[in-house]
């Protein structure tokens, strides 16, 4: 029995990690786009971008499928490569 409402809620956090990442990426290619924000989601942002990403990721793969497992793979490099690089880039000195 597929679960339709559970991979469209994967989907939509995998575009919000995304979008999460966009200013990031702007920056990195000296675009000066300001993607909208609100300062309510700060603590959910930064856990989607630490730890929620990979588990996302984790549930994407385990949901089967080749597209799933493509974005699932996508979504843990995301997190366990540009988290950590961005948040170097962003230290003073």
């Amino acid at each position: 029995m597929k679960k339709p409402i559970f991979h469209y809620l994967l989907y939509v956090l995998f575009l919000y990690d995304i979008y999460l990442y966009l200013p990031d990426i702007f920056d990195l290619f000296k675009l000066e786009i300001e993607p909208p924000t609100t300062d309510y989601l700060l603590y959910f942002d930064a856990a989607m971008l630490l730890i929620g990403g990979i588990v996302t990721g984790i549930m994407l793969i385990k949901a089967g499928g080749k597209f799933n497992k493509a974005l699932g793979i996508v979504m843990i490099l995301m997190n366990v490569i540009f988290t950590p690089w961005f948040i170097l880039r962003g230290l003073p000195g």
